[in-house]
């Protein structure tokens, strides 16, 4: 069993981690039975933000594998939430880190 830990980077992944919030944490055998619970906690932890309540559509990434180059290294996968306002034109973006530890 492995546990599945979101963090919120609020803007680029690659900044420092320190910045990072954790925002939910999922168990599953392995990425593909978690990932459906992964993808729900980010779409939840956006819209329950108190500017995405009204008015935006939340799309949420499938995972991707991080980048082991990457400044922030200590995530094992990614998922970006994309936030489409109804009326207005421009998108916003936050990405999120996910660590996975032996349960």
């Amino acid at each position: 069993m492995k546990k599945y830990k979101v963090y919120c980077a609020f803007g680029r992944i690659d900044e420092s981690g320190r910045k990072h919030e954790l925002i939910a944490v999922e168990n599953g055998w392995d990425i593909d039975e978690a990932t459906n619970r992964l993808r729900k906690a980010v779409r939840t932890d956006v819209l329950g933000m108190e500017k995405y309540q009204r008015g935006y559509t939340v799309a949420v990434s499938a995972l991707d594998i991080a980048d082991e180059y990457s400044e922030v290294n200590q995530y094992a996968y990614r998922i970006r939430a994309t936030i489409y306002p109804d009326y207005g034109p421009k998108n916003d973006v936050i990405d999120y880190g996910v660590i996975e530890e032996d349960e």
